[in-house]
């Protein structure tokens, strides 16, 4: 590794250790509420699951999007519009569908698509990390009008619980809590389908980060896609949990009440995209790892490249200081030109 290389991957693991350390402060102050025999919970929702399989994954009708909003003009008559639409969706564990349902905000889905005003174009849905979402972000997050540049039709989709669709406080998805995770990333899939069936292009890639490039490893396993691309992305959330949670009370609690690791992947496998096979074939996906990631460390990058058979591409920095990330995109495109849903430049 190059000295320039070196640097960046070490300032960009120092920034996502800050971040890590400022994460746990504040969930070490929250107040666990008691649960009775949590293990036999588990083992309950275990079975429930497993039973379900791809049941979690309901095919939705095509999203209805009523009234579009113009929000600005493009270069050759493309337009900014932003869409919402009903979800639809209901959770499959009965226990928890009234408190999952009480966030009304959360069951209008909503996307800003960057379209351009002939004929429809292959289009590149592109999905945000933790926390994120709110429009004005991601189009900075993501090289947005580069990418309109190059001949697609994008679209920035809004996972659920998050900005439009979240009451101005931290996300309670993803969460710990096998049940609500499962059921967030049921609702995840459910919409993106919607959207996906509506926009209806005649080709059609999905890249997201962090979370979102778990979501969309997961989209990967679902439906079959013309491209996937999961960058910095998370491979296995009961392992990501269990690691960041090494020495924590949350963790300590857990194992002095016979919780373990393989429990929680069991408990999750429902939507792990390791332990399901890819709908799409290894040479038209793509995944990009930092690093220096302390967030989503570069195995599970690994480990999703491995399972999918495809190229794994490795950038300098870390999880929120992307360095290296020009290149990291220029390589997407390349690889976007080869199966044809952008000419070859």
């Amino acid at each position: 590794m190059s000295a320039r290389r070196s640097w960046a991957t070490g300032v960009g693991g120092l920034v996502d250790a800050a971040i890590l350390g400022a994460m746990r402060l504040r969930f070490d102050r929250k107040v666990p509420r008691p649960v009775e025999d949590r293990r036999a919970a588990l083992h309950d929702l275990i079975q429930f699951y497993q039973q379900l399989g791809d049941g979690l994954f309901v095919e939705p009708r095509a999203a209805d999007f009523g009234r579009e909003e113009r929000r600005g003009s493009l270069p050759g008559g493309g337009e900014i519009v932003d869409l919402a639409w009903p979800s639809g969706y209901v959770p499959a564990f009965e226990p928890i569908r009234a408190s999952y349902l009480a966030s009304s905000v959360n069951q209008r889905a909503c996307a800003r698509l960057f379209r351009h005003g002939d004929a429809a174009r292959n289009t590149v849905v592109l999905i945000h990390g933790y926390r994120s979402g709110q429009f004005y972000i991601e189009e900075r997050a993501f090289p947005v009008r580069w990418l309109y540049g190059l001949g697609l039709d994008v679209a920035l989709f809004t996972l659920p619980f998050h900005a439009l669709r979240g009451e101005g406080r931290t996300p309670p998805w993803p969460s710990a809590n096998p049940a609500r995770n499962n059921e967030g990333f049921g609702q995840a899939i459910y919409d993106l389908r919607a959207l996906i069936k509506r926009l209806a292009p005649p080709k059609i890639a999905v890249a997201g980060m962090s979370l979102g490039g778990y979501t969309t490893a997961l989209l990967a396993t679902v439906i079959p896609l013309d491209f996937a691309c999961p960058i910095i992305p998370v491979a296995s959330f009961p392992d990501l949990y269990w690691s960041h949670g090494e020495g924590r009370p949350e963790r300590v609690r857990a194992e002095r009440e016979g919780i373990t690791l393989e429990m929680m992947r069991q408990a999750m496998a429902v939507h792990t995209p390791l332990e399901r096979a890819s709908r799409v074939a290894s040479d038209h996906m793509l995944v990009i790892s930092a690093a220096g990631d302390r967030i989503a460390p570069p195995d599970h990058a690994e480990r999703l490249a491995a399972h999918f058979g495809c190229e794994e591409l490795r950038m300098p920095g870390g999880h929120v200081l992307q360095l290296g990330r020009g290149d990291a995109f220029r390589a997407l495109a390349r690889k976007l030109a080869r199966v044809g849903l952008i000419e070859r430049r």
